[in-house]
């Protein structure tokens, strides 16, 4: 009996192996998952570099963005953005950690703007956004914060430590494009494009 529990607790776990080996890969077509911070891994250098968020590359030409179970892609084009960052310390805000919407701030999520500009709520994908420290931004945010010096075309990116939210700007200044994000809906034309 423990024999046939074991070979069956097996074969499940090869099937869902293969099955996100498939998901992960068809004909050399790839979707990718990154991660931001000092230790950044590029999986794969010519696919774009996103911040835990998954890209999926159509034939199109267009990125499909998975974030928080839900897949996006770019709708109206809000234009370029100055950038920088903040943490949940008392130099940078309340201490709390909790944003001016109520929601706790989340790494690869949250980010302040004005909200005159981006109306709290407004889901974004940012593209092209390299930080002046070498690190990619790309990929989908939420409105979630506002602050006294986000006006305008300007994003405050919520990092874990403020040693990682000075980064962001340490060089200089850092832009991104804005993008409001639309959720996508799959139809049997998408066809991933291979590499």
């Amino acid at each position: 009996m423990k024999n046939y529990k074991r070979i069956a607790a097996l074969i499940f776990v090869i099937v869902l192996l293969v099955i996100a080996n498939l998901f992960i890969m068809v004909n050399a077509n790839y979707i990718y998952t990154n991660n931001v911070g000092p230790g950044f891994e590029n999986k794969e250098k010519e696919q774009d570099q996103v911040v835990d968020n998954a890209i999926i590359n159509v034939a199109t030409g267009s990125n499909i963005y998975i974030h928080d179970g839900i897949a996006y892609v770019k709708g109206e084009e809000k234009g370029k953005f100055s950038l920088s960052g903040y943490c949940a310390c008392t130099k940078c805000g309340t201490g709390t950690g909790l944003t001016a919407s109520g929601k706790k701030v989340r790494e690869n999520h949250t980010i302040a703007a004005d909200w005159k500009v981006l109306p709290k709520g407004t889901v974004i994908i940012l593209e092209n956004a390299i930080g002046k420290d070498g690190q990619v931004y790309d990929g989908v945010y939420v409105v979630e914060d506002r602050g006294g010096g986000v006006k305008n075309n300007h994003l405050d990116i919520y990092r874990p430590t403020h040693e990682l939210a000075q980064l962001v700007t340490h060089y200089g200044r850092a832009y991104g494009n804005v993008y409001i994000a639309q959720p996508f809906i799959a139809t049997n034309s998408i066809v991933l494009k291979n590499k």
